[in-house]
């Protein structure tokens, strides 16, 4: 039977947990300051609304995009060569930030086999 007395005093605080030490670093430097944290993936909830934001971005952007091809096409068919390169290239600008959009999505990690 253990007397209560004798035991550790229990902190109220959660102890830290951190990284072992790179093998980078060489003993005779130790690392000094607060140990590195890793930042936690979003929770499903937080996923879910991130890729929303991210879709709803995409939809607005392809629908910009549509429209700009429609008055490309409007121009191009009544004869107004001038507008063909400006339309064209905000197309090509607007398809590049949607593919940038899309690669910001994050991916979930492949468990299982």
């Amino acid at each position: 039977m253990t007397r209560p007395d004798l035991q550790e005093p229990r902190s109220p605080r959660p102890e830290l947990q951190h990284r072992d030490t790179r093998l980078s670093e060489l003993p005779s430097q130790p690392r000094t300051g607060p140990p590195p944290v890793s930042r936690p993936r979003p929770r499903y909830a937080q996923r879910s609304l991130i890729v929303g934001v991210l879709f709803a971005f995409c939809l607005v952007f392809w629908t910009i995009q549509l429209f700009v091809l429609m008055t490309a096409l409007d121009a191009a068919l009544g004869g107004e060569r001038a507008l063909l390169w400006p339309s064209a290239i905000s197309s090509l600008l607007l398809a590049a930030l949607t593919v940038w959009l899309v690669r910001l999505i994050p991916q979930e990690p492949r468990t299982g086999g």
